[in-house]
C-alpha cells in the first residue's frame, strides 16, 4: 500500500471531484467520455493506495470487454439493455474474484464499493466508441487526476489518511 492505514474520505471525495472536473473537460472537448464520468477518479484513488487495485480494474475491464463482446454475438444488447448488462456483467465478475481472493489479499478489494461497478462504466464506453480512443481518454484523464491529488497530498492541502 502506499500509504499505510485507510486514506481519509477527503482524499476519496477530493479525488472523485478532480476526476469528474477533467473527465467533464475531456467530453466537451473531444466528445469522448474516458471511461465513464467517475472512472478516472476512482482509477487514480486507486492507484495512490494500491497500485494493485488500478490492476485489478484494468484487468477485470479488459475480461468484461471480451465477454460483452461474445456476449453481444448471442443476446440483442442496445441502450439502457447494454449498460445494464455490460455493468451487471463487471459487477459479477468483480464479486466473484473478490470472493476467491478476498481471504488471501484482504486489503486488495478495501474501498472498492465503486471499484466493482468501474470496470462495466469503461467497458460500456469501449463498446460505445472507438476503443484506443476511449483507452487514450482514460489514461490521459486518469494521469492528469492522479497528478493533481498526489500534488495536493504532498503539499499536504488533502489529508492521506
Amino acid at each position: 500500500m502506499m500509504f499505510g492505514g485507510e486514506l481519509s474520505a477527503q482524499l476519496a471525495t477530493a479525488c472523485l471531484g478532480i476526476g469528474l472536473v477533467f473527465a467533464l473537460l475531456c467530453y466537451l472537448t473531444t466528445n469522448l467520455s474516458p471511461g465513464g464520468m467517475i472512472t478516472p477518479g476512482w482509477i487514480a484513488l486507486a492507484l495512490i493506495e494500491d497500485p494493485l487495485q488500478a490492476v485489478v480494474i484494468v484487468v477485470m475491464t479488459v475480461v468484461t470487454y471480451l465477454l460483452t463482446r461474445v456476449m453481444q454475438r448471442y443476446v440483442i444488447l442496445y441502450g439502457k439493455r447494454l449498460f445494464a448488462a455490460i455493468v451487471l456483467l463487471g459487477v459479477f465478475l468483480q464479486l466473484t474474484l473478490f470472493v476467491i481472493v478476498q481471504r488471501d489479499f484482504p486489503l486488495l478489494f478495501s474501498h472498492q464499493t465503486l471499484g466493482f461497478v468501474a470496470p462495466g462504466l469503461i467497458t460500456y464506453q469501449l463498446v460505445r466508441q472507438p476503443p484506443k480512443a476511449t483507452i487514450l481518454a482514460t489514461l490521459m484523464v486518469t494521469a492528469i487526476t492522479y497528478g493533481v491529488a498526489f500534488s495536493g497530498i504532498v503539499a499536504g492541502l488533502v489529508p492521506a489518511t
